[in-house]
């Protein structure tokens, strides 16, 4: 197995290839790692193992029960890591949401019948070139390509859009009020923030420790205390989840105007 792969899940790996062929005989056609193993940024406390797994054929209602099955199987085995992934066709690689025919997908222990999910340009950017071929030819040999541009572009649509979303949808809102809300949001905006400014990607702790070296000191403690979340440290700086939530609301159109405003000083230089 390529050596980018820590070694303590090799057995869940392993066994999800067994098991998979004996339920779905001959029909995987590749199986791919991208995300934070991919970006030599794994944790074993608290990171996902993203996965896409590459079809021969689509599965039907029966095949997709099976694919449940064995993700029960595996999170029963091994509770401590969590499979986040896509089953989708050699035509999909590389494709977005609206060029792509709804496909199975495990999410937060739950296998979706068909949906789509991260398909986006920085997962097929990830894939591309630093993608982890456990079956299948290297990713880098897939027969698709990432324009740099374009997946800049999607990520400022992004930006506008989704997580500015997080500022003003009461459901977000409500998340905010929550560890995992506070870090996935923070860490996240950073990221792209992080992309922006170095023309590279970047895992969500590796934006943060980036950002506490480059942004205000007025964000450090909103910033550690994401970090802290991410690798699962409970205690909190703030006095209330209340005043960290209406922080990170601020935090994050702050973020968003930073960028915006440093793509319109470039476009004013061409």
């Amino acid at each position: 197995m390529d050596q980018r792969v820590p070694s303590m899940i090799h057995p869940l790996l392993e066994e999800y290839i067994q098991w998979f062929e004996h339920e779905l005989p001959g029909c995987m056609a590749g199986l791919y790692l991208y995300g934070s193993i991919a970006l030599g940024a794994f944790d074993e406390r608290f990171s996902d193992i993203d996965f896409l797994t590459l079809l021969h054929r689509r599965p039907t209602p029966t095949e997709v029960e099976r694919l449940a099955m064995i993700h029960q199987r595996l999170e029963r085995t091994y509770p401590r890591w969590r499979l986040e992934g896509s089953y989708l066709q050699w035509d999909d690689v590389g494709r977005f949401e609206e060029e792509i025919v709804p496909f199975p997908y495990y999410h937060d222990g739950v296998l979706h019948l068909a949906g789509h999910f991260e398909v986006n340009a920085v997962t097929w950017w990830v894939l591309k070139n630093r993608g982890i071929a456990i079956v299948g030819p290297a990713a880098q040999d897939l027969h698709f390509t990432v324009d740099w541009e374009l997946l800049l572009l999607k990520m400022r649509e992004n930006l506008n859009s989704y997580w500015a979303s997080w500022t003003r949808e009461r459901s977000r809102l409500a998340h905010l009020l929550t560890d995992d809300g506070v870090q996935w949001t923070v860490l996240g905006v950073l990221r792209l923030w992080y992309t922006f400014r170095e023309q590279g990607l970047i895992s969500k702790i590796g934006a943060g420790r980036y950002a506490l070296a480059h942004l205000p000191a007025r964000w450090s403690p909103l910033i550690h205390e994401a970090i802290a979340i991410r690798e699962g440290r409970q205690d909190s700086g703030y006095p209330s989840r209340a005043l960290r939530a209406v922080e990170v609301v601020r935090f994050v159109r702050y973020v968003i105007k930073v960028c915006n405003e440093e793509r319109q000083r470039e476009a004013a230089t061409f």
